[in-house]
């Protein structure tokens, strides 16, 4: 076995040495084109963001197209830099709850509460059903699919950026640091939500839909992000070294 690509390293007796905390080369590959991956993506997603708004400066006032400049921007940030850990941990949850909850809002108030709503939008933009259906699948259903893959795909590097332990030996200051991470994960999407609302948007006045009830729906978007928000944690949140460090 080429010990470059190995865990193993023999030293001058012959004896293997355990290094598994350092990056051999085919992680480092690995992360290499994850990381074009994810440049590609963001660029993909600025490039329609500004395509969009070129073409329908109206959506501006759409709150998907806000969720959509923070998905944007948490594609630029690279997982493997320690550098870029204050945006990561900003953007990430942020993104990530975020998406689902655009997500379910807009089925509910798009699909079962208005189920003409596409194909009256298709009618008034001059487009196809199925052209209507594609672009809302697209800004609303893709991202967190791909967030998810993401959240799974690069879980090791995510955990260190994010660094919440949530453990019983945690010291104090530790658990002031890993609450307001989860404080954080939890408010900072209906932070965005409610500033929304605070700009003078409604959904009756941007989707041109009527049958709701936010006293109803503000909660329900709660719920989600509160459901969301915990399993991220539980994801994200870094599991004890399984291996035993030469220094300790």
């Amino acid at each position: 076995m080429n010990s470059s690509n190995s865990a193993f390293h023999e030293d001058q007796n012959g004896l293997s040495m355990y290094y598994s905390d350092l990056p051999v080369r085919s992680q480092i590959l690995r992360d290499k084109y994850r990381f074009y991956g994810r440049k590609i993506i963001f660029y993909l997603y600025l490039a329609y963001f500004i395509t969009a708004i070129e073409l329908f400066p109206i959506l501006l006032t759409n709150l998907t197209f806000w969720a959509w400049l923070v998905h944007t921007l948490y594609w630029e940030t690279d997982l493997a830099n320690s550098k870029h850990n204050i945006f990561i941990k900003i953007l990430h949850p942020l993104s990530f709850v975020l998406s689902f909850v655009v997500m379910i809002t807009s089925i509910i108030l798009l699909i079962i509460l208005n189920p003409e709503f596409i194909a009256n939008r298709a009618k008034s933009e001059g487009h196809s059903i199925g052209f209507a259906w594609c672009l809302n699948i697209l800004i609303h259903w893709v991202p967190p699919v791909m967030l998810v893959f993401d959240l799974f795909l690069h879980k090791e590097h995510i955990r260190k950026r994010h660094r919440i332990f949530l453990s019983r030996r945690n010291t104090l200051k530790t658990w002031i640091k890993d609450g307001v991470k989860v404080i954080w994960c939890m408010v900072s999407p209906m932070v965005l939500v409610a500033a929304w609302f605070g700009a003078g948007f409604t959904i009756q006045g941007v989707y041109g839909v009527t049958n709701y009830n936010l006293a109803y729906l503000i909660p329900s978007m709660c719920i989600v992000d509160i459901i969301v928000a915990l399993l991220f944690i539980w994801v994200v949140r870094k599991k004890p070294d399984s291996y035993i460090r030469l220094n300790s």
